[in-house]
């Protein structure tokens, strides 16, 4: 039969502060896998099992004759365990944007986190319309979706002008709305032609690309509140307009992301000092 051996040297295995302390480590490492069951986050969740496995891989290390198919599987959870909270963490980071995409998104994605705001637009391509450039056609199905960074479209409907949108505007957004935003469903025909008034700067999105994003519930939400907003924006132009800016004012804070919010405060705060100087 093998014998099993210490895996430290004697003169720590058996010192007596060692013996001691073998086990108190041993109850601890099992009280921490304990309160794993307790917890509801799973960061949380990861990092108390990182402890709890690294607790009883020292107290087998420690031990004068170590199990090796324990301290082998719990070095093997400790590993595991370690890797998925890093993964964790460094989803939690949020991204770095550019000066143009840090105002893009505070002004026009505030629903959206730094992170789905990031994907989005990494998900999407920038394309230059010249004069002229139908974006959709009146009763034909569009599978891409736009929205304007810089220019204007016209909308006509049956031939006739309905509205013209600019900057932050989604021309063809209700289509993918009506449909809640699923490849799956057949695209409805565009309600009306949407043309460009001279050069159009536009990010544009592939709809079987927007699944990737948009299988997820609360990106799908947000989602909906930045076209809604951006719907609400166009009512800017209206004679109610003043009304309109109050209302949009409330939605877009209540909307807002909690990081857009705090940066929100942080200008207005530096725009008071401002005027105070």
């Amino acid at each position: 039969t093998l014998t099993n051996f210490p895996l430290l040297p004697l003169r720590i295995v058996e010192h007596p502060r060692t013996v001691a302390f073998l086990p108190i480590l041993g109850h601890a490492a099992y009280l921490s896998l304990a309160g794993g069951f307790l917890c509801t986050d799973v960061l949380s969740l990861r990092i108390i099992l990182v402890c709890g496995y690294s607790g009883l891989v020292v107290f087998h290390a420690l031990h004068p004759s170590p199990l090796r198919i324990p301290l082998r599987w719990t070095t093997f959870f400790v590993l595991v365990n370690a890797g998925m909270a890093t993964i964790l963490i460094l989803d939690m980071i949020p991204p770095t944007l550019t000066e143009e995409e840090e105002e893009l998104h505070i002004d026009h994605f505030a629903p959206l986190t730094r992170k789905q705001f990031k994907t989005l637009l990494d998900l999407g391509r920038r394309e230059i319309f010249t004069d002229g450039t139908e974006l959709t056609h009146e009763d034909k199905p569009s599978h891409e979706l736009f929205f304007i960074l810089d220019g204007a479209v016209d909308m006509t409907h049956g031939g006739v002008f309905t509205s013209r949108l600019r900057r932050g505007g989604f021309p063809n957004w209700m289509s993918f709305q009506r449909t809640g935003w699923d490849p799956e469903i057949d695209m409805p025909n565009s309600y009306g032609t949407i043309s460009c008034t001279g050069e159009v700067n536009c990010i544009v999105w592939d709809r079987d690309d927007l699944k990737t994003v948009l299988v997820d519930d609360d990106m799908r939400q947000r989602m909906n509140h930045v076209v809604t907003e951006s719907l609400i924006r166009r009512l800017l132009h209206t004679p109610d307009s003043a009304r309109v800016q109050d209302y949009i004012g409330v939605i877009s804070h209540a909307w807002a992301d909690v990081a857009v919010r705090q940066h929100r405060k942080k200008a207005t705060l530096a725009l008071k000092r401002t005027k105070r100087v």
